[in-house]
């Protein structure tokens, strides 16, 4: 944010101030900026005043650094007479120049107008011829209504009001400089006037103070769509003219010597107000006729275009026409080719329904088969369920005797293990008593040994006995 307004900042007055007044100005308002900036004097204050835009004025503004620029928003709307006092009552500057926020100026306007004023004392204002850049978006060409001298001049005052007065607002308001204290004095922009409060400022100025004109287009004023001015088009700006001009002469009266003068004027001014007012009523006639005229024009024109295109359409019709009947042609034949198939189709037809009897006739049948089948499958999925089930005991029964073998299986082995056991302790026992027997019959002989030694020692002794007995 670089434009910001200034807050009671002590610096010393420019020598010249150009107040732009903004409202909704985004197209040209930077362009209108910097040709102010682009000036060849430096002394200089530039003081934007926005009126409540509802654009991207006030950004834009913004965006331009430039420590001459000072930006103030209006906090209501107050229109273009409001918005243009309220800009001069903020500048500080010798001179002044109310800019438009879409036109342009020369890089020597103010240097050039400066000059003038500084020459002449006795000059209170100078204004200069303009370069009108017609923009396509302008409903209609401009009037040339501004000084169309091809000469610098410099008048006098009265003199320059009674041609200000007969021949209109001669004076393009963004050319002008003056003194800003003799803007001041002269009351500022009419607030009861809108499209002519600068005519109304311009002849007050003339009471005490001659006109200067440059012949030079130092400023470039644009014509586009929004120009206010399209809005006082005719009969109301001719009414608002007539009104400046009464509130002017009714201040010219006031003055020492110019009362009779003044009356003068009013009276011819009233007359050619009325002149004006008439001539807005043919201006507004004429435009309505234009209007019409050019309503009329487009009108034939789309009428020529449609009747083109309908001698277009016709030569197509006629070749459509040619090619329909071709068409026809080949559609009849197509429609016997139809005709004999639609024959065939029917005989066809005719055996198909005989053959959907048959087949429907099958269908019962095999609906029937189907159904003893479907009876015959049902009695063998109980037949299949009792088998199952039947399966399920002995495959059960099975896995008992399974078990049962396996527990006798496992009994006989024990049982041959233990006879093994059995066999081997038998053996074993028969050995033993085989060795046992040995030792037996050993036994028994060394027994029957013994035995016989002492039978027969006991018949030894017997004997010795016997014999000793003897």
């Amino acid at each position: 944010m670089c434009s910001v307004a200034r807050a009671g900042l002590a610096v010393a007055p420019p020598k010249v101030s150009v107040g732009i007044p903004t409202y909704n100005g985004e197209r040209f308002i930077a362009e209108s900026i910097r040709s102010v900036l682009d000036q060849t004097i430096q002394d200089l204050e530039l003081i934007v005043v926005d009126d409540r835009s509802t654009d991207t004025t006030v950004e834009i503004v913004r965006s331009l650094c430039d420590p001459r620029i000072v930006l103030y928003e209006n906090e209501v709307r107050l229109g273009i007479p409001g918005n243009w006092n309220r800009t001069v009552s903020l500048a500080r500057g010798e001179y002044l120049c109310l800019f438009h926020q879409d036109d342009r100026m020369q890089p020597d306007n103010l240097a050039r107008k400066l000059d003038v004023l500084r020459a002449d004392p006795t000059i209170g204002i100078v204004h200069s011829a303009v370069e009108i850049l017609i923009e396509p978006s302008a409903p209609y060409p401009p009037s040339r209504w501004v000084e169309a001298s091809e000469v610098d001049f410099t008048i006098d005052g009265g003199a320059y009001l009674r041609r200000l007065l007969f021949e209109g607002n001669l004076i393009c308001a963004p050319s002008v400089l003056v003194r800003r204290e003799e803007l001041v004095k002269a009351g500022g922009f009419d607030p009861d006037l809108g499209f002519a409060c600068d005519y109304a400022l311009w002849m007050k100025l003339c009471f005490n103070r001659r006109v200067a004109f440059l012949s030079q287009p130092l400023v470039q004023y644009r014509w586009h769509a929004d120009n206010e001015t399209h809005r006082y088009r005719f009969d109301r700006g001719v009414r608002e003219i007539a009104l400046a001009g009464r509130k002017v002469l009714a201040e010219y009266r006031q003055h020492p010597g110019r009362a009779q003068e003044a009356e003068w004027l009013h009276a011819s001014v009233e007359a050619l107000a009325k002149v004006h007012r008439w001539a807005a009523e043919l201006e507004t006639s004429k435009a309505w006729l234009e209007e019409q005229v050019r309503n009329w024009q487009q009108e034939a024109e789309q009428r020529e275009r449609a009747l083109t295109e309908l001698r277009t359409w016709t030569v197509q019709l006629e070749t459509s026409k040619a090619w329909l009947e071709e068409q026809v042609r080949n559609w009849q034949q197509e429609a016997e080719q139809r005709e004999r198939t639609l024959t065939e189709l029917r005989t066809w037809t005719a055996q198909l329904e005989a053959a959907k009897a048959w087949l429907e006739e099958q269908v019962r049948n095999w609906q029937q088969e189907a159904e003893q089948r479907e009876a015959l499958v049902a009695d063998l999925r109980a037949k299949g369920a009792e088998r199952e089930a039947a399966t399920v005991r002995l495959e059960e029964q099975v896995r008992n005797w399974q078990r049962e073998a396996e527990q006798r299986e496992a009994l006989v082995l024990e049982h041959r293990r233990a006879l093994e056991s059995l066999h081997t302790r038998i053996a074993v026992l028969e050995h033993e008593r085989a060795k046992v027997g040995r030792t037996l019959d050993d036994l028994e002989e060394q027994a029957w040994t013994r035995i016989g030694r002492r039978l027969r020692l006991l018949s030894g002794r017997q004997a010795m006995e016997t014999n000793t007995h003897e």
